[in-house]
């Protein structure tokens, strides 16, 4: 599904997907929502097919989960299809820090015992998590520390998630340095990782950078690599160009005049430099909407491209600044006749897990708000949106009033027309909305 959402918001994007397990549940999606540019087949990595030559190619949870072999065709996979000017995506469980999350893994597997089935296995682990988070709370040695701390993050897991991730057969934590090797033997060479966090100015005390670099020697990679170890980083979404790929690394922030930007969820009013009349302080009003850097000059009736790019590098440096390649296709706000993107209408019909335009998963458990979703096919104003759920109530949405379900929704209708106009919001603030 995650090629499938890929192809339904990206125009024009050809893509070619291939999974051990027969993707029918995602060709079904591909035909149902038109995308003839789709192919998606059952295969192995193994086989050493000619798959063509791609501009992207994504590895997300595979590398740290497969046997030597396996990993071994993946990478060759790569060498030979990626494009002159390509990017590849390698995701990872990456050492020092994914090492604790190893011994977490290894209890949960140890009481899973001889649990028959993935939904079981996850079903024991969670009986474990909740028997052990009263006794890691507030702990003071080292492993109640570490205890509390993957208990928190495993509690949170998706059961898809956490059966992949945590519980699957093989979890094999491997070192940058490694698969950066791995990959010059064919032909790749590292470009950066996908998560820039490290760029964070707060990520290290002061002082270490200029350590680091005396370690480095100018060598970028160990450079990263020594960051890790400090920072106990446990996972890695790396990129890859081929070995003879032009690359300026140098970071200018002037570049970032050509892309989208918007303040994050940490950004705060006058926390971060943002009081006075600057470009933070109009991304936190507009937040969470994307504005380009010509819009934001404009706004703030400013020449200066240079003075702006250089407060929106120390934003980014902040972790108060996104950047985005492409302007942003959600709707910030719920239009006259409110439109769900194709692929959430499609989703909302089987289920509470959907993807969003800004491409997060966003769970809607709610079967109301997934049924306003499908009404949502943009030919609706507000009153017909009111008649489409009124209907269904007692069909296809079952609601309770004092305890007790209502069969006849005209009963509801001054409710319902009442938070309509929040539930929309919230269906513009998940990024379901076509803008």
């Amino acid at each position: 599904m995650n090629l499938v959402a890929m192809a339904a918001h990206v125009p024009g994007l050809e893509a070619v997907g291939f999974d051990r397990v027969d993707p029918a549940l995602g060709r079904e999606a591909a035909h149902a929502l038109g995308l003839r540019s789709v192919r998606l087949e059952q295969a192995d990595l193994r086989d050493a097919r000619d798959w063509g030559e791609f501009d992207y190619i994504i590895a997300h949870g595979v590398y740290a989960w497969v046997s030597g072999d396996v990993r071994e065709a993946l990478m060759a996979l790569i060498g030979r299809s990626l494009a002159p000017h390509g990017i590849a995506f390698v995701s990872f469980n990456a050492l020092p820090g994914a090492r604790l999350r190893t011994m977490v893994r290894e209890i949960a597997l140890l009481h899973a015992g001889e649990a028959s089935g993935t939904r079981a296995r996850v079903e024991r682990a969670r009986e474990l998590y909740g028997f052990l988070a009263p006794w890691a709370e507030e702990r003071p040695d080292a492993y109640g520390q570490v205890l509390a701390s993957e208990l928190a993050r495993l509690r949170s897991l998706s059961t898809a998630v956490l059966a992949h991730d945590d519980l699957g057969e093989r979890y094999e934590p491997v070192w940058l340095r490694d698969v950066v090797q791995h990959a010059g033997r064919h032909g790749l060479r590292y470009l950066g990782d996908a998560e820039h966090s490290e760029l964070y100015a707060d990520r290290r005390p002061p002082g270490v950078d200029q350590q680091l670099d005396a370690i480095a020697g100018g060598d970028r990679l160990v450079w990263e690599q020594y960051a890790d170890v400090l920072a106990g980083r446990q996972f890695r979404q790396t990129l890859l160009c081929r070995a003879d790929a032009p690359m300026d690394d140098a970071i200018a922030p002037g570049r970032l005049a050509s892309l989208w930007v918007a303040a994050t969820g940490d950004a705060e009013p006058g926390g971060n430099g943002s009081a006075g009349a600057g470009a933070m302080a109009v991304l936190l009003a507009r937040r969470p909407q994307a504005l380009s850097c010509g819009e934001l000059r404009e706004l703030l009736a400013t020449d200066d491209v240079a003075a702006l790019c250089r407060e929106l590098w120390d934003g980014v440096r902040q972790g108060h600044v996104e950047l985005r390649a492409a302007p942003p296709r959600a709707a910030d706000t719920a239009g006259r006749r409110p439109e769900a993107s194709a692929l959430a209408r499609w989703q909302a019909a089987r289920g509470p897990e959907l993807t969003s335009l800004r491409h997060d998963a966003v769970r809607l458990d709610d079967p109301f708000g997934r049924f306003l979703v499908g009404l949502c096919d943009g030919t609706r104003e507000r009153p017909a949106l009111v008649d489409g759920l009124v209907g269904a109530v007692g069909r296809e949405v079952t609601l309770t009033s004092g305890g007790a379900a209502v069969a006849d929704g005209e009963l509801l209708r001054p409710q319902i027309a009442a938070g309509l106009e929040h539930n929309l919001a919230l269906l513009a603030q998940l990024g379901l909305l076509v803008g």
